[in-house]
């Protein structure tokens, strides 16, 4: 009887399981069917490239302003060689018909070219805009700049003109021609007289355009820039110090002529060291002395 009643119960269990599992399966569906489809996972290339491009990767796209396409386009001659150094830019009048803008736009234009040495504004009856002949004026500004705000000295200007002197030198003994020589001879010859009248102010002055003439000979631009605005800069300390009652300016220049003509590199980068270094002396000495009477 004990078995009979277990067999009966399993037998009823089993029925009772086979129907509450065909009843759940049903159910199953059911809430399947209710519970909501989860979000598919964004596919790996696509998070990579958000992650790689930043919200503020970019900016809103603003127009140039008129100067400055004004600005951009001469300077464009100029680079392309259809505005020559020496040559005259048409008149303001022109220049706003031609941009077909307004004066006042053109003449905002020729003042950033102005302030970046590309052209010269000159006044008077042939006055006007021209091309630069030298490129060094923005050179020059950023020295005195350095010197004004305290970021440089004089014995850092002295410093600098001695080593880039020394290259000019030796780049000069190798590529000067003749007509360089005929140059520096020209220059020699107006110091001479400019001594032996004793204008010692312009014959110093005449001596520096002497370093533009080496400088030219280097056939470098960039070098031949250095040296103009390290010379320019220079002639404001020279005025403040007044030109050295005995010079041996003439001497040493003829001595120099000399050493180039024969290719002496060696010899004449040494002439001119002893010579920027006796001038370096002088000139520090003075501007301390300048700073104690003060």
């Amino acid at each position: 009887m004990t078995t009979l009643r277990t067999t009966r119960r399993a037998a009823t269990g089993a029925s009772v399981d086979q129907h509450d599992a065909g009843d759940a399966a049903p159910l199953a569906k059911r809430t399947a069917a209710k519970r909501p489809a989860a979000k598919r996972a964004a596919p790996a290339s696509t998070a990579v490239e958000q992650a790689a491009t930043p919200s503020e990767a970019f900016s809103p796209i603003s127009t140039r302003r008129i100067s400055e396409e004004i600005n951009a386009q001469i300077r464009q001659q100029i680079a392309s060689g259809a505005l020559r150094p020496g040559s005259r830019l048409p008149t303001e009048r022109e220049l706003a018909e031609q941009f077909a803008v307004s004066r006042m736009a053109v003449r905002e234009g020729m003042r950033t070219l102005e302030s970046a040495g590309l052209i010269t504004m000159k006044k008077g009856r042939h006055g006007g805009a021209f091309v630069s002949e030298s490129s060094a004026k923005l050179v020059t500004q950023q020295i005195r700049d350095m010197l004004e705000l305290g970021r440089a000295t004089l014995p850092m200007l002295m410093e600098a003109r001695l080593m880039v002197m020394d290259v000019v030198v030796r780049l000069a003994c190798e590529r000067a021609t003749a007509a360089d020589f005929r140059a520096m001879e020209a220059n020699l010859e107006k110091t001479v007289a400019l001594t032996e009248a004793g204008r010692l102010v312009d014959r110093t002055f005449t001596a520096i355009e002497f370093n533009k003439i080496l400088a030219d000979c280097t056939r470098n631009d960039i070098i031949g820039a250095l040296v103009e605005g390290l010379s320019e800069v220079l002639r404001h300390f020279i005025v403040l110090a007044g030109p050295q009652p005995f010079s041996s300016v003439v001497d040493t220049r003829q001595k120099l002529i000399e050493q180039m003509r024969a290719r002496d590199a060696d010899g004449a980068a040494l002439t001119m060291r002893h010579a920027l270094e006796d001038i370096s002396t002088y000139l520090i000495k003075q501007s301390r002395s300048a700073i104690v009477r003060k």
